[in-house]
């Protein structure tokens, strides 16, 4: 089971660091994105920081002596996803466009119930 949890953790924190990144550096599609949504830059900024840590937190999670961390970061990247899916909806968007939120917020979701079930 451990090499389950860290193939997940692993997909779960490079995602969101890659697009937490992504969205502190404000690259071309993320600007597009946060334009789209009416976010101001900077709100934007502090949300990609926080899916920066959260997808940390996820990787130091897979120590042996702080799996707490890891599912905590994940319960506050779940709650990330929801948001961002809550702006997808607000601003009408199709089902692709927020597709992407919904995926990682269920393995974020899995990754929860991994960790718990296998302590």
């Amino acid at each position: 089971m451990y090499v389950l949890n860290v193939i997940v953790a692993v997909v779960l924190g490079v995602g969101f660091m890659m697009v937490g990144i992504g969205k502190l550096v404000d690259i071309k599609p993320m600007a597009k994105t946060r334009e789209h949504l009416g976010l101001p830059i900077g709100l934007f900024r502090v949300i990609g920081g926080l899916e920066v840590f959260g997808g940390a937190g996820v990787f130091l999670g897979l120590h042996h002596d702080l799996p707490v961390i890891g599912v905590l970061a994940a319960v506050g990247l779940i709650g990330m996803t929801i948001g961002a899916a809550y702006y997808h909806q607000k601003a009408d968007d199709a089902m692709k466009d927020w597709l992407p939120s919904v995926m990682m917020g269920s393995i974020a979701i899995f990754y929860v119930i991994l960790r718990i079930a296998t302590g």
